[in-house]
């Protein structure tokens, strides 16, 4: 009953929400948009040297329609913005969701980023679950959810931005800026390096990224279980190779005076999946002649 009451509970985080700033309030909004991807991923994704420049007979196609799910937060329409054309689209790290930029529980409003960048810019938002994530589509298995289909139903989901009203009364935004956390910034980086000026994104801004190349298996990192066997009521009948954070004070510092002991307990609650799939070690930059680090690697890129 109790992890009935808990995944119920998740759900119900995700209704419609207000935040409120001395400056005024940004009124929050879920929604989804339908994406398509038509990319190649490494027939193995455990394979290190499956690589962007990997032989045709290594890789596979994914060609699929995928809903992305988001919370869209804007400013008060009162309010007066020379930002109101600029959109800000954050994208979580490994086993979080789109509420980890904004936690829907009143003690923790003040972690709001959507609230912040209301406050200082008025600053519209989309947070979304990437793909095989919280509400938005999960594929069946998780060898599709790789760096080339995740990195491309965000820049998807930006070219959304910039054409398609997300709401009546809300246009199309002129800019998109890309904001990661961890591996969003892997996956924002990645589609940087491969869509090159054709990307969507205005800019980015890489938070939690490694600035030197680095070997990381995911799933070698402690705490690190399949989802199914961590929670079988909820997860059971994923595939294995979809996994979640048992021991969430991973993901903190080992000072426990430098947070609230009771966010570990929100995060707990609002746990969630990623893939084993979306590995570092993938995809190697180093023979392409450009010098770029491995996909976690924070670079700066140019959009023209």
């Amino acid at each position: 009953m109790h992890l009935l009451l808990h995944g119920v509970s998740v759900l119900l985080l995700h209704f419609s929400r207000t935040y409120a700033s001395p400056q005024g309030s940004c009124a929050c909004s879920p929604i989804t948009i339908p994406v398509h991807v038509d990319v190649l991923v490494p027939k193995d994704p455990t394979d290190e040297f499956a690589g962007l420049k990997s032989n045709a007979s290594e890789l596979r196609r994914v060609d699929a329609t995928y809903d992305i799910y988001g919370i869209f937060c804007e400013p008060d329409t009162t309010v007066s913005s020379r930002n109101k054309d600029v959109v800000q689209l954050l994208v979580h790290g490994i086993t979080y969701t789109s509420q980890y930029w904004s936690p829907p529980v009143e003690e923790f409003r003040n972690y709001s980023y959507a609230a912040f960048s209301y406050a200082h810019g008025a600053y519209s938002s989309l947070a979304v679950d990437a793909l095989g994530v919280g509400l938005s589509s999960r594929p069946v298995s998780a060898s599709d959810v790789q760096y080339p289909t995740s990195s491309a139903a965000l820049s998807q989901v930006a070219r959304h931005l910039k054409t398609t009203p997300l709401l009546p009364g809300v246009p199309a935004f002129n800019k998109v800026i890309g904001i990661g956390h961890s591996a969003g910034s892997g996956l924002l980086n990645f589609g940087a390096i491969v869509e090159g000026p054709q990307s969507p994104f205005d800019g980015l801004i890489l938070t939690a990224s490694l600035s030197t190349a680095v070997d990381l298996n995911i799933s070698s990192l402690p705490g690190l279980t399949s989802a199914r066997d961590a929670d079988p009521l909820r997860w059971n009948t994923l595939d294995p190779a979809y996994f979640t954070a048992t021991n969430r004070s991973i993901f903190y510092p080992a000072d426990p005076s430098t947070f609230s002991p009771r966010m570990i307990l929100l995060d707990e609650f609002t746990e969630d999946v990623d893939c084993r799939d979306i590995r570092a070690d993938d995809y190697d930059f180093a023979d392409d002649g450009l010098h770029r680090e491995s996909c976690w690697g924070r670079r700066t890129s140019s959009f023209a």
